[in-house]
């Protein structure tokens, strides 16, 4: 313990600690520590205070006891007042449960008042319910008295009553009682329908086995002395029977008097008509078709009904029944009737009077259908060559669908004047088509389809152009021989059709690289040039073979527009279809056009369907540009008249000659895609001395050859002989095309493999024999005397392109490095080939030595003959 604090300064400090919580005001009090020797001087001090505290109270409790007592005694006296309160507010509750007791009393007594009354009520609703329910059922009686007397119209009315009191009866229809009384309703309801049916087939009495249908007027009848048809019709109205009835009764009718006589069997007979006073029936079958007859019996069918039916009747039934008789009249009679050509016009217009007379005849009678009948006499013009149209389509789907018909030899002869500067003139015109001249998208003037023209020597710079002649020469090497690189061994349908020839007259103008060699030098395809004329006649003349089917079309087709002439210039010109001459000229377009929509699949039953197709229709295209009337109709005067139509000849030839090519194109390609497919069974003739290649390699060489001889013997019966060595050039060219690039990609060939693809090129050669000219081409050919003791000269060099190219490479295959070298420079090698083509072939034959290096550095310092 520090020195300088006393134990009364810890004692105070620990006493106003525990009486107010205050701590001491000098630091060293503060932080002083409390040493147990102080401890009996703050216990000392604690214990005083705590004294001290004691002698407060007992003095300040002796002060204050007066006013405690008085405390007291108020508490008293406030608890006797709080007892006095809950006395009070017990009876208060005691009071209030006796008042509700009172109130649950009147509510029971006011219940039971309400009960009473509503007893009351009920009994008296209930007695006026049975009274109501009673007058029903004495009227329920009365309808069944009234429906046995035959008094319907009375019956009717009291059922309509019947229905009226039952819904105004508050009664629900669960309850057996109404229950009950709508039963027996519904059951009176059935017998009074019942009743009435019964009548009404009384006055009209079908009889369907026997087509017969009697209807009795009411005067005659055996009970109408207490029925009549007015008041049976008044009471089918009101029981929603009337309409029902009678559209029963029309069927009826159509079905056993009006389908009969208007429907023509099969046999070519109609119903006979009877009326027999109030009977009219439908008997024996009658061969009188005629339109007299018909309008006759309609004529009689509708007096019978307007005689004996009630006016009640008459005036609904023509709304139900007459358009069916004027729908089934126009669509079977009427339309019949029309003809299908102009020889009976007269008839029909004597038909037409009669269909005007007949429509008067229902407007006098106020019945509908007159509006009808003058509507589809004014667009009978519309109507009949609706009709035209739909036979003539017919007879073309007919024909088609009999198949191709018998086979004929057509021929086809042409002539033209050519002059020295064109490149045929030397010789080849026979071997040329005609058809090279044609454009598919394109199409030149009718004329050049009928009468060609001959390509000029600038034609044959593009290959392509010049494929469907044949030519293949005196071109730029490096361009063909790029450009048949890229397009590999597809043939464009060009080849076929000589596309690009709208490019003759600029191309003409160039000059030929063959004639820079002089004309000394022989031609690339091995023929002489012709003697120097000033100009030549030259004639074209072929065979070939058609179906019938063409001339069959065409001898509609010149029927058609003979009609179209007499309809304008003959007594026609005046009938009711005078101006169905403008759209007569539509036919033959659509005739065409269901020609080609439906040739295909008739002529693919055939093996050499396509190539019939072709014929025939450049044959048909042909004849129909021949056809006077075809050329000379006035187009003008229809024009001015506001018909607006234009028959466009020219576009449907075109479209046909179109058809035809499309055809030939199609069969070609898909004849390349076989050949192609055979060839590529030889894997790029690689490996073709060894086993199992080199079989692969026979069998596609051996097939691809029997292919193209079984398309010559095929095609050969149809096409043309310029046509057939047209196609069977554009194939083979196919083959030579692919073979070429075949071993033009191999850059390694030994000795045994040139020997063999030696071998399979000069088999490839052997089919020369398929071009060989006929003898009328021969002498054309070959116009020199000294010429007719030669054989003919193949024509392969004129019809398949790169031909030479490919006789050259099964050349180079077996010649040595001095024979190519020769040929290079001094042959016409360098006519065919390029300079990387000629050194590819010779590093791919020959192993490398200095005579090879030597050669090629020759062959690339002198570029070859061009």
């Amino acid at each position: 313990m520090s020195s300088r604090v006393t134990p009364q300064q810890y004692g105070q400090a620990v006493l106003e600690n525990v009486q107010g919580g205050a701590y001491p005001e000098s630091e060293d009090v503060v932080s002083a520590e409390l040493h147990p020797s102080a401890l009996p001087e703050v216990s000392k001090l604690i214990e005083q205070a705590r004294e001290y505290a004691k002698a407060t109270i007992r003095q300040t409790s002796r002060e204050s006891a007066p006013d405690v007592d008085g405390w007291i005694s108020q508490a008293k006296l406030l608890r006797v007042d709080i007892q006095r309160s809950q006395e009070i507010a017990r009876e208060i509750v005691e009071q209030a449960r006796q008042g509700e007791q009172l109130e649950e009393q009147v509510n029971d007594a006011t219940s039971k008042v309400d009960l009473l009354n509503g007893e009351v009520a009920f009994n008296r609703s209930l007695g006026g319910t049975l009274e109501r329910l009673h007058a029903i059922q004495r009227t329920l009686v009365l309808i069944r008295r009234a429906a046995f007397d035959n008094r319907l119209l009375e019956a009717v009315d009291l059922l309509s009553q019947v229905d009226g009191d039952l819904e105004s009866i508050p009664i629900s229809r669960s309850t057996r009682v109404a229950g009950v009384l709508g039963a027996e309703v519904a059951d009176l309801r059935s017998h009074v329908i019942e009743r009435v049916t019964e009548c009404w087939n009384s006055y009209v009495k079908v009889d369907t086995p026997t087509s017969l249908i009697t209807i009795i007027r009411g005067s005659e009848s055996d009970n109408s002395s207490t029925y009549d048809m007015t008041s049976l019709i008044k009471a089918m109205s009101k029981l929603q029977l009337f309409d029902d009835v009678l559209i029963r009764f029309c069927k009826d009718f159509e079905s056993l008097i009006l389908f009969p006589r208007l429907q023509v069997r099969a046999d070519g007979t109609v119903g006979t008509l009877k009326i027999d006073g109030q009977t009219i029936s439908m008997s024996r079958q009658s061969s009188d078709l005629s339109a007299q007859a018909l309008f006759s019996d309609l004529d009689s069918i509708t007096t019978f009904l307007r005689s004996n039916l009630p006016p009640a009747v008459v005036r609904p039934l023509p709304s139900l029944l007459m358009p069916h008789l004027i729908s089934r009249l126009i669509s079977i009679w009427l339309a019949s009737a029309v003809p299908e050509d102009l020889d009976g016009m007269e008839d029909f217009e004597d038909t037409l009077s009669l269909v005007e007379k007949f429509g008067i005849t229902l407007d006098t009678y106020g019945w509908p259908g007159r509006e009808e009948l003058v509507e589809w006499a004014r667009s009978i013009s519309n109507v009949w060559i609706r009709k035209r149209q739909e036979t003539s389509l017919n007879n073309v789907r007919v024909l088609l669908s009999k198949g191709l018909g018998t086979i004929e030899t057509v021929e086809r002869i042409e002539s033209q004047v050519l002059s020295r500067n064109d490149e045929v003139f030397a010789g080849n015109e026979e071997g040329e088509d005609w058809n090279s001249e044609w454009s598919d998208e394109e199409p030149t003037s009718l004329t050049n389809t009928t009468h060609p023209t001959i390509a000029h020597k600038g034609d044959y710079e593009d290959e392509e152009d010049v494929s469907a002649w044949g030519l293949d020469h005196e071109r730029e090497d490096a361009d063909a021989d790029k450009d048949q690189k890229q397009s590999g061994v597809a043939d464009d349908e060009a080849e076929a059709w000589g596309w690009g020839d709208e490019k003759e007259d600029e191309d003409s103008k160039k000059p030929s690289k063959a004639t820079s060699l002089g004309p000394k030098k022989p031609k690339s395809n091995g023929i002489p040039d012709a003697p120097q004329q000033s100009e030549r006649e030259v004639t074209l003349k072929e065979t070939y073979n058609i179906t019938s089917l063409p001339q069959e079309l065409l001898e509609v087709i010149a029927q058609v527009i003979s009609d179209s002439e007499r309809l304008e210039n003959s007594d026609h010109a005046n009938s009711s279809i005078a101006a169905a001459a403008p759209n007569l000229l539509s036919l033959p377009g659509l005739i065409l056009a269901m020609y080609r929509a439906s040739a295909p699949s008739t002529y693919s039953h055939h093996p050499s369907g396509p190539m019939f197709l072709y014929d025939d229709c450049l044959w048909l295209a042909e004849r129909l540009q021949q056809l006077p009337s075809y050329q000379t109709t006035s187009l003008g005067k229809l024009i001015q008249s506001g018909t607006a139509y234009n028959p466009n000849q020219d576009s449907h030839i075109q479209a046909l000659e179109t058809f035809g090519k499309r055809a030939y194109a199609k069969e070609l390609e898909t004849q390349r895609t076989v050949i192609t497919d055979l060839l590529d069974g030889a894997q790029g003739f690689r490996n073709c001395t060894e086993y199992p290649y080199n079989q692969d390699c026979d069998v596609a060489v051996a097939s691809t050859v029997d292919r193209l001889r079984d398309l010559n013997n095929q095609w050969k019966g149809v096409l043309s002989h310029s046509a057939l060595l047209q196609s069977l050039g554009s194939l083979l060219s196919t083959v030579t095309n692919k073979i070429i690039i075949d071993i033009e990609e191999m850059s390694d060939i030994s000795e045994p493999e040139s020997q063999q693809l030696t071998t399979y090129c000069n088999r490839i050669a052997a089919l020369e024999d398929l071009f060989l000219p006929t003898k009328e081409q021969a002498p054309n050919i070959m116009p020199t005397a000294e010429n007719d003791k030669q054989e003919p000269v193949p024509l392969t060099a004129l019809y398949t392109p790169r031909w030479l190219k490919f006789r050259y490479l099964a050349n180079i295959l077996e010649s040595s490095l001095v024979d190519i070298k020769y040929l290079w420079t001094e042959g016409e090698l360098g006519l065919e080939f390029d300079t990387a083509e000629v050194t590819d072939l010779i590093a791919a034959l020959f192993a490398d030595s200095p005579h090879r290096r030597n050669a090629i550095a020759e062959i690339r310092r002198r570029r070859g003959v061009r």
